[in-house]
C-alpha cells in the first residue's frame, strides 16, 4: 500500500510539474492529474488503515522497549504532517494556502520514503 501511496503521489508530482499542457490561455493542467489524485486518495485510506495497526502493535511494544525511537518518532511526525496536510488540501485549500500546503505535503512524502527504509534497517541493526 505505501508503494502505491508513493507511486501515486510521484505520478501526480510528475503530470503537475513537467508534463503540464501549454493553452492558449496559459498552462493547463496535465488530463492524468485527476486520475493520479484518485488512485493517492483510495491508497492514502489503505495505507491509513495500516498505520493504525502498526500503531496499536508495533509503535506502543517499540516505546515499551525503548528500541529505535529517534527514527520512529520523525517517521510518526513525517506521517502527521502528510495527514494533516492531505486533509487540509482536500477539505480547506484555498488558493493562497494550497501551493503551500501542496509543497509541505509532497517534501514529507517523499521524506518519509526514504525515511522508512532508514528506520526499518536501524531497528534491524540494533537487533544484532
Amino acid at each position: 500500500m505505501a508503494g502505491l501511496l508513493l507511486l501515486s503521489g510521484a505520478g501526480w508530482l510528475v503530470a503537475h510539474y513537467f508534463l503540464a499542457i501549454s493553452g492558449e490561455f496559459g498552462d493547463l493542467h496535465h488530463p492524468s492529474e485527476p486520475w493520479w489524485l484518485r488512485l493517492h486518495g483510495a491508497a492514502a485510506m489503505g495505507f491509513l488503515v495500516i498505520v493504525g495497526t502498526v500503531l496499536l502493535n508495533h509503535v506502543v511494544r517499540a516505546w515499551h522497549l525503548r528500541k529505535n525511537h529517534k527514527s520512529g518518532l520523525v517517521f510518526l511526525g513525517l506521517l502527521g504532517a502528510m495527514v494533516l496536510t492531505g486533509y487540509a488540501l482536500y477539505y480547506f485549500g484555498g488558493e493562497e494556502a494550497r501551493p503551500w500546503i501542496s509543497k509541505v505535503h509532497w517534501i514529507a512524502g517523499l521524506a518519509s520514503a526514504a525515511g522508512l527504509p532508514i528506520h526499518v534497517a536501524l531497528g534491524r541493526r540494533r537487533k544484532k
